[in-house]
């Protein structure tokens, strides 16, 4: 464990493992598999939901949560993959969101870089909650809200998916299985 000394602020820098996620965080910080999930299939047949499902469930990693890593390749301009597209193009901001919140409130120098970096990795390979959990044992001193990245997740999923249309995801599924 290193620890720098900002201004006010110590810093318990480590490197991560394997994440588990705390009930404070799970609660707090929103599934994007499972808010996918729920906005996906409202109107889809029984069958086309369960594909869905389980094209997400299928990509999440050991914590259980949905890590956006599993995403690379979709969304891209040429490349069609069905209804994941929209997962990816919903979550497309996610990063910038968690490095923002995590580094609010600090100067920029190397510690900075380093959390910012690390967040990012941890969301890609462990998903949001992951990455909130390190931030919030690296700056314990932060008193960093896990409300407000919550908030800010959900509202950025919901503004990403307002202009979408359930028919869209449907014709995507049916595409998807040609």
């Amino acid at each position: 464990m290193t620890i720098l000394y900002g201004s006010d602020e110590e810093l318990h820098l480590f490197e991560p493992g394997k994440l588990s996620i705390p009930g404070n965080v799970a609660e707090e910080i929103p599934d994007v598999g499972v808010y996918f999930l729920y906005w996906a299939t409202q109107n889809l047949r029984p069958e086309q939901a369960r594909e869905i499902e389980s094209a997400v469930n299928g990509r999440r990693c050991q914590n259980g949560w949905f890590p956006l890593e599993s995403l690379n390749g979709f969304g891209r301009r040429g490349s069609w993959r069905g209804p994941l597209t929209y997962l990816a193009q919903m979550t497309a901001k996610d990063s910038a969101i968690v490095k923002a919140w995590a580094t609010i409130n600090m100067a920029p120098d190397d510690g900075k870089a380093r959390i910012e970096a690390t967040a990012e990795k941890l969301l890609y390979q462990q998903g949001h909650a992951a990455a909130a959990t390190w931030v919030m044992a690296v700056r314990p001193q932060a008193f960093l809200s896990l409300t407000l990245l919550g908030d800010s997740l959900y509202n950025n999923w919901e503004s990403a998916v307002a202009s979408l249309r359930p028919k869209d995801v449907a014709r995507s599924v049916r595409r998807w299985n040609r």
